[in-house]
């Protein structure tokens, strides 16, 4: 385990108030700070046997995730993460992911809707945003980002998608390799300075992302909406996250053991005093320029000439819709602006309450053919079909070229 003085993870994090939060919360925060100077060893270890010339091509190696059970005549790096990465931890419970995959998609539109929000967090911290600004491509691409993001959520959320070889799994895995090759170049090809900066992609950021991100964000957001589960569906979720990251290559001891812990988590990271920087705000802009589009169902120059019309008005109503789940600093260091329109969630409140009211009354299916309804109109949008058996196979070929998928 690396030992980092709260000195040095204030410094790494740019977070104000270290200290005072390690005074609140010794046992999480201590974590926090090792996580710092930690990537994901077995992952690494791929990468580096790749550059080695002991391993598999780098298509070869992404394409063992197809069969990761089969390890024969692989190379001793890639054998060792599939073997692990396919020996589930003994608290995983498949019907209790599987029942938490149900409730998220029961209300699946709202959840996927959350996504800019989740990606926004992120913006926050210099430690998030800092690997995109040295790759060269902070603003560039934000679109296929965005997309390309939604479509793995939606992949690993999906009821039994993350089952060990399963096309959420494998997706999830992929990135996970995919960060591990991000952290090799950055490392050994453009001078990351770890000492001032700490490991690229790390445990901490990582943990961040997964538990506050996309987990603790989607339920706030959907309970501000007026969106409710019940504490077994929040545990189930839970459940299902810590899963995902699991697989994603998140420490053990970093991930959430509860929807109790996971709010924990949330709370230190949020109230971590962490001064953005000009990469986080550039993201933000970019994501608010580019990071949408829209499908109308009209023809295809029809649906191009409306869209154009209704941009100058979707930015504004991204920006101040955004900054209701901030903090007013944090808002307003990210560039956005609260307005009236952040009443307009108020006012959809009563359409979710109505629609809850009819699910639990079952007058719209029950609630599994509720959350496959939801989940059908969602990956319908994003191109994705999960009743065809080759799902997996083309969509990886279809971003075999980007290794900034889903960072």
């Amino acid at each position: 385990m690396v030992t980092v003085s709260p000195a040095r993870a204030a410094s790494i994090t740019g977070a104000r108030n270290w200290d005072d939060m390690r005074e609140q919360y010794p046992g999480h925060v201590d974590a926090m700070a090792g996580g710092l100077m930690r990537g994901d060893a077995l992952a690494d270890a791929v990468v580096a046997e790749f550059f080695s010339g002991a391993g598999l091509g780098w298509a070869e190696t992404i394409g063992a995730l197809d069969t990761p059970h089969d390890v024969d005549g692989l190379p001793p790096a890639l054998t060792k993460f599939l073997t692990r990465a396919t020996t589930p931890p003994s608290w995983f419970d498949p019907a209790l992911a599987r029942a938490g995959a149900d409730a998220w998609w029961r209300f699946g539109s709202l959840q996927s809707s959350t996504l800019y929000q989740s990606l926004i967090y992120g913006y926050q911290a210099r430690g998030f945003t800092r690997p995109l600004a040295e790759t060269g491509r902070l603003t560039d691409g934000t679109w296929d980002r965005v997309y390309a993001t939604a479509r793995w959520v939606a992949l690993a959320t999906a009821p039994d998608q993350m089952d060990i070889g399963a096309p959420g799994w494998v997706e999830t895995a992929r990135i996970r390799l995919v960060h591990a090759m991000v952290r090799h170049h950055l490392i050994q090809r453009q001078d990351w300075d770890v000492k001032a900066w700490g490991v690229p992609i790390n445990q901490t950021y990582s943990q961040f992302t997964i538990t506050a991100g996309f987990l603790a964000i989607p339920l706030k957001v959907g309970k501000d909406f007026g969106l409710r589960y019940s504490p077994a569906e929040r545990e189930a979720i839970t459940h299902l996250w810590r899963w995902i990251g699991w697989v994603m290559g998140v420490d053990d001891k970093l991930l959430p053991t509860s929807y109790a812990d996971a709010e924990t988590i949330y709370r230190i990271a949020t109230d971590f005093r962490m001064e953005p920087d000009e990469s986080g705000k550039a993201l933000v802009k970019a994501l608010l320029h580019d990071g949408y589009t829209a499908d109308l169902g009209l023809p295809g120059p029809l649906n191009s000439a409306v869209y154009s019309l209704a941009r100058p008005f979707l930015k504004p109503f991204f920006a101040t819709l955004s900054s209701r789940w901030m903090e007013p600093e944090m808002a307003e260091a990210l560039g956005l602006r609260p307005s009236r329109l952040n009443n307009l969630v108020v006012l959809a409140r009563p359409v979710v309450r109505s629609r809850e009211v009819l699910r639990s009354m079952g007058l719209l299916g029950s609630d599994h053919t509720v959350a496959r309804r939801e989940l059908r109109m969602v990956t319908s949008r994003l191109g994705l079909d999960l009743a065809h058996p080759e799902l997996g196979k083309r969509y990886r070929k279809a971003d075999s070229g980007d290794l900034e998928t889903a960072s």
